[in-house]
């Protein structure tokens, strides 16, 4: 920046020189020693009115003073919060999702108590859910503490009394697993259900 300055300054003067010599009349002569002098005043003074401008337009557009490591910062603030956010976004979902289902699991017919682990799919870039992976439904048989039903008890007979139990529990699985697929459009694969006894 400086070694051009004086470049210019230099090549002002030579300039100025060169017309003097070729000039023969002295009248002319001051004319252009006068012109030439405006010359070299500007060259010397065009890095202090670059400045003074450079100052004035920062000042009147604060937005372009900031640096490019100011831009960085903001950016990763910016990434930060967005992650917090998904992630936590992400929790209220598996949340929520494990609720519903423990719920409607709960008002089924055969269900005493219920339990819901949901998995999300998540990409490698991002927290963000890409779909769920795989639920689990644990499930323990038996009639529901807020039912007020009166079930009536059937004879029992000791040889076959399991292989009812498990058909009937097979049963069960079959219609826990039917409505989470009907209702929640998720693949039989990715559901199970697992039978708890007390």
């Amino acid at each position: 920046m400086l070694t051009d300055w004086i470049k210019n300054i230099i090549f002002v003067v030579l300039f100025a020189s060169f017309l003097e010599l070729l000039l023969p009349s002295s009248s002319m002569q001051r004319f252009v020693r006068v012109i030439m002098g405006l010359f070299i005043m500007l060259a010397i003074l065009n890095p202090i009115i670059g400045a003074v401008q450079h100052l004035t337009s920062k000042d009147q557009i604060p937005t372009f003073a900031a640096t490019s490591g100011d831009l960085n910062v903001i950016t990763n603030e910016v990434n930060h919060v967005t992650n917090e956010r998904n992630a936590l976004s992400l929790e209220l979902y598996k949340k929520e999702l494990s609720q519903q289902i423990r719920i409607l699991v709960m008002a089924m017919d055969g269900v005493a108590d219920a339990n819901v682990v949901v998995e999300i799919k998540k990409d490698n870039a991002s927290t963000l859910a890409m779909g769920v992976n795989h639920i689990i439904v644990y499930v323990k048989p038996g009639i529901s503490t807020k039912s007020e039903k009166i079930v009536s008890i059937a004879k029992v007979k000791i040889d076959k009394e399991f292989n009812k139990t498990e058909e009937k529990h097979t049963d069960l699985k079959q219609r826990i697993t039917d409505m989470i697929m009907e209702l929640y459009q998720i693949p039989k694969e990715k559901v199970e259900i697992k039978m708890l006894y007390s």
